[in-house]
C-alpha cells in the first residue's frame, strides 16, 4: 500500500509540475498572474487520462475567446487545459458570487498569486488552497 501511495503522490506532483511550467511561461509573457490548478488533480482523484485543469488570471488577455484560448494553450505543456480571465472579469465574477467559478475553484492548488487574489477566493469559497 505504501508504494502505491508514493506512486500516486509522484503522479500528482508530475502533473503539478506541468502547471508550474505553464505558470512560468505565462508569467514571462504577462508579468503578473494568479494561477490555480483545479479539478481532479487538485482533488487528487485524477486518472491516467486526466488533464491538468489550470485557471489563470492576468491584467490583460485578448478579448476574443479563440484568440485568448490560442494564447493560453501556447504556454501549456501537453496535458494542460488552461482557462483564463482578466483580473477585471475575475473580480466581477467574484462580486457576483458566480456559482460556477466558485464551485470550480473550491478545490484548488495555488501555483502563484502575483495579483493577490487568493485571499478573496478563500473568503468566498470558505476554503484555502490545497497543497
Amino acid at each position: 500500500m505504501h508504494k502505491a501511495l508514493e506512486r500516486r503522490r509522484a503522479e500528482r506532483e508530475e502533473r503539478l509540475s506541468r502547471a508550474r511550467a505553464f505558470a512560468e511561461e505565462a508569467q514571462k509573457a504577462l508579468s503578473a498572474v494568479s494561477i490555480w490548478v483545479y479539478g481532479s488533480v487538485a482533488r487528487g482523484d485524477f486518472n491516467l487520462g486526466s488533464d491538468v485543469d489550470v485557471f489563470l488570471v492576468a491584467e490583460n488577455l485578448p478579448e476574443h475567446p479563440l484568440t485568448r484560448s490560442e494564447l493560453l494553450f501556447r504556454w501549456g505543456p501537453p496535458g494542460v487545459e488552461p482557462k483564463g480571465l482578466t483580473k477585471g472579469e475575475f473580480l466581477r465574477a467574484l462580486a457576483k458570487k458566480d456559482a460556477q467559478l466558485l464551485r470550480a475553484l473550491r478545490d484548488r492548488v495555488l501555483i502563484r498569486d502575483d495579483l493577490g487574489l487568493e485571499p478573496l477566493l478563500a473568503e468566498l469559497t470558505g476554503a484555502g488552497p490545497r497543497s
